[in-house]
């Protein structure tokens, strides 16, 4: 991983065991070091929620293009439900302005075929 990203993985961790201010701490370091130019979030008084909210938005910029987006939201609880009013482009080329997109559905992969092709067990019947 890059600095960003351990340094993203320590802040959250620093929030969600307690130590707010030191996850902050950390969060404003990732903001310098990409000479970001942002206030400072350590010493704002910021709770818990709203402490892991601002680390959830700063994977999402300093992260970008890496891959991590998808399995942050899993990983957050936000991959489930829906999000309403989304924009999408088909295959064909057509904008759609208002379209639902359901999320509950990639929260469980299937068990690929190979896995139990190759394994001589029975299957579980229930």
């Amino acid at each position: 991983g890059s600095y960003e990203e351990n340094k993203l993985l320590l802040a959250e961790a620093k929030i969600r065991t307690g130590n707010i201010e030191g996850g902050l701490a950390d969060l404003d370091a990732i903001r310098n070091f990409q000479n970001a130019g942002l206030a400072a979030t350590a010493g704002s008084g910021m709770n818990e929620v709203q402490a892991l909210e601002e680390v959830r938005k700063e994977r999402r910029l300093a992260l970008i293009f890496r891959g991590v987006n998808f399995y942050d939201a899993r990983r957050y609880g936000i991959s489930s439900g829906s999000r309403t009013g989304a924009w999408i482009l088909d295959a064909a080329g057509n904008l759609n302005t208002n379209a639902t997109i359901n999320y509950g559905y990639l929260d469980y992969w299937p068990v690929p075929a190979f896995e139990t092709d190759f394994n001589p067990l029975p299957s579980n019947p229930n």
